[in-house]
């Protein structure tokens, strides 16, 4: 089906550009762990590109490509101290009950950094224009691509936005977990920083 192909498309130009906006704090060995997989489409480029073996883990399976998910919940991740060389956390922290838990629990099994990408606003039109791009980019692209059979049929939609992020309110639950930021890179999407997409590197704060 045509519509299926134009997904992989913009699916997969999504993955190109979030590898290249993280790609320099990306390991070169060791399993790395992608929290929040979604449709693998991250994940898969990972391995095919960099030849990372890459661990999936989400509260649903709404994968594409590459190996289902492992299934998880709020509360402890089922994963040993340490497991991972690197952990990616990208475009889900608007989603878990307690964000900064999550992170502690991601920071709990990863070894090296904790790869964080994020919308943040600033302003209200930052904020209007988060709120639609959620919408249209989760809520409907969700229903519409569980519609046409792109996403298998019993996925859930379990991506309920519970937060909009502010870099303020980001750095407030990075404390909360104990981690500080390492390095930064930000995406401008509308002028004045209104609303970027920020790549944040990050160590435990010891």
């Amino acid at each position: 089906m045509m519509l299926k192909s134009i997904l992989d498309v913009v699916m997969e130009r999504r993955a190109r550009r979030l590898l290249e906006h993280v790609g320099p704090w990306l390991p070169t060995e060791g399993s790395l762990l992608d929290l929040g997989s979604g449709t693998g489409h991250v994940s898969a480029r990972l391995e095919r590109e960099l030849g990372l073996e890459v661990v999936t883990a989400d509260v649903s399976d709404i994968h594409v490509v590459g190996r289902p998910p492992v299934l998880i919940a709020d509360g402890v991740l089922p994963f040993e101290d340490g497991a991972f060389s690197a952990a990616l956390l990208l475009f889900m922290l608007a989603y878990p009950s307690e964000p900064a838990a999550v992170l502690a629990e991601a920071a709990r099994v990863t070894r090296g950094p904790i790869i964080l990408v994020q919308s943040l606003h600033s302003g209200r039109l930052g904020y209007a224009w988060l709120r639609i791009r959620e919408f249209l980019w989760t809520t409907v692209a969700f229903h519409v691509s569980k519609f046409v059979g792109y996403v298998p049929p019993g996925a859930e939609f379990t991506m309920n936005t519970r937060r909009f992020y502010t870099a303020r309110e980001l750095r407030r639950d990075l404390a909360a977990a104990g981690l500080r930021i390492r390095s930064r890179r930000e995406r401008p999407v509308l002028p004045g920083s209104a609303l970027v997409v920020a790549g944040w590197s990050l160590e435990r704060d010891d």
